[in-house]
């Protein structure tokens, strides 16, 4: 079916191509949404040689020139029909004594759409606002049937028709959402504005909130990431090391590819090191990995890898490594997945680390990280992209536990760091503790972080237990 762009990229995707064109949708959503934005947009996206046509009740021509240029909107090809009162309805105090105002109002105000519109011959037409014929209708039936009117005389000149309403407690606009073809609302989200579609007749769209934000160069829409009900066609059980030999040989070759894995433990464990380690060899075999960073400044991150003798100065240098440092309160989380997404789509990357989950909650505000990692490690992972998440555990002994925000289920690969105190020195253990795809060590091992060798397993643990809590014990004691 042909489909008519927004003007809005991540709209268009969304509603899975665009409009269906010379039928008529509305936008909703309170003051300040960004409806005005949304019809400039659809309005600037008109192909050459056909017309678009702005209808307004409320702001002059000037004033809208102006607010599109703060935008970064060109609106030079748009033309426009300004409906709103000027200054002089109120200095000369008109009034009607006699008739109603609808009856002195209407008439003028249709046949000056009907001369705009036969006169530019427009494809595209954004309505702003239709509330505003409510107020010139005697009754809510000879306002519907008004509306109904007007958009079927727009779409039946092969015209396709945005509108926006003005919905309110006391004034709803529910009989407007029936008479459209489509609804896009503009609504205030959990952490942020969202956009949401309700209603596209003839047509399928993506259901759920997407976030989006008006800045420079207009709206901004990020659609919300749904996995693939399956991974890509010619999935490669393919293998990522660390160059280390016996964190490798503890996962058996390494991590296979397409994967998700969780790299989980207390603070300060090395979480972030061992990610390093297979980002840097990654690097190596001449693949591209990025790291987006939530906590740690890129310039502490290189120089710790630094002292560490791990190489990824260079290819960081070069661009087979891609670092990012991301405020979580300056993102919105659809539009850091879509940040993600455009890297893997523009360098090729093959591997992301996201360091750490915590940090991806923050950016969330409030809403469900279950659902949110879920949609963005699983629709990463059947992208064909390995991904590596970076859990942090609150406790540094105790109960042992994979995860404290129930997460573990969406990882492939688990491998887990811990504390542990022996004769009153605080070690570290490594351990696997899942798999999917194929065999590992289940043994615990110690290890330190250091160079040479950055990370140094030492031997398996024997004759203790109770490492997981923290505090182990020899094995013939109770």
């Amino acid at each position: 079916m042909e489909r008519l762009s927004t003007g809005v990229d991540g709209l268009d995707e969304i509603l899975h191509g665009g409009l269906i064109p010379q039928r008529s949708y509305l936008i909703r959503g309170g003051p300040g949404r960004g409806k005005t934005t949304l019809g400039l947009h659809f309005l600037t996206a008109v192909d050459d040689g056909e017309s678009a046509l702005f209808i307004g009740f409320q702001e002059p021509e000037a004033q809208l020139h102006s607010n599109a240029a703060s935008l970064g909107i060109d609106v030079s090809a748009i033309n426009f029909l300004s409906l709103a009162p000027d200054a002089q309805f109120f200095t000369e105090q008109q009034s009607y004594d006699v008739f109603a105002a609808a009856d002195v109002e209407q008439q003028p105000l249709v046949e000056a759409i009907i001369q705009a519109v036969e006169h530019h011959r427009p494809t595209r037409v954004f309505v702003d606002s239709l509330s505003q014929l409510r107020f010139l209708a005697t009754d809510i039936f000879q306002y519907r049937k008004q509306v109904l009117s007007f958009l079927r005389y727009l779409t039946q000149q092969g015209t396709t028709v945005l509108f926006s309403s003005e919905s309110s407690h006391e004034l709803p606009d529910d009989d407007l959402q029936f008479i459209a073809d489509g609804v896009i609302n503009l609504e205030a989200g959990v952490a942020g504005p969202v956009i949401r579609i309700s209603k596209m007749r003839g047509s399928s769209f993506r259901f759920g909130m997407h976030h989006m934000r008006v800045a420079d160069g207009g709206l901004k829409v990020f659609p919300r990431m749904i996995p693939a009900s399956s991974r890509q066609a010619g999935f490669q059980l393919q293998r990522w090391g660390t160059g280390v030999k016996k964190i490798d040989e503890l996962l058996h070759g390494g991590l296979v590819a397409n994967t998700v894995s969780l790299i989980t433990g207390p603070s300060g464990t090395g979480k972030s090191t061992l990610a390093a380690l297979f980002v840097a060899e990654a690097a190596r075999q001449g693949h591209r990995a990025s790291v987006f960073l939530f906590e740690e400044e890129i310039a502490f991150f290189l120089r710790r890898a630094k002292d560490l003798h791990l190489p990824l100065e260079e290819p960081f240098a070069d661009g087979r490594i891609l670092i990012e440092q991301i405020e979580p309160m300056r993102y919105l989380v659809d539009e850091f997945i879509m940040r993600v997404r455009e890297q893997i789509e523009e360098a090729g990357v093959k591997m992301v680390v996201l360091d750490s989950v915590t940090g991806f909650e923050v950016a969330l505000g409030g809403e469900s990280i279950r659902e949110r990692l879920h949609a963005f490690a699983k629709g990463l992972s059947r992208m064909g992209i390995t991904i590596l998440l970076i859990n942090e555990i609150e406790a540094t002994t105790g109960a042992f536990r994979v995860s404290e925000k129930s997460i573990s289920y969406l990882s492939d690969n688990v491998i887990f760091l811990r504390y542990m105190e022996v004769d009153g020195m605080l070690k570290k253990a490594i351990g696997v503790l899942k798999k999917r795809l194929s065999s590992f060590d289940n043994r615990l091992h110690t290890f330190e972080i250091g160079s040479p060798g950055v990370f140094k397993i030492g031997e398996p643990i024997h004759g203790l237990r109770g490492v997981l809590g923290g505090t182990p014990m020899p094995q013939e004691e109770s």
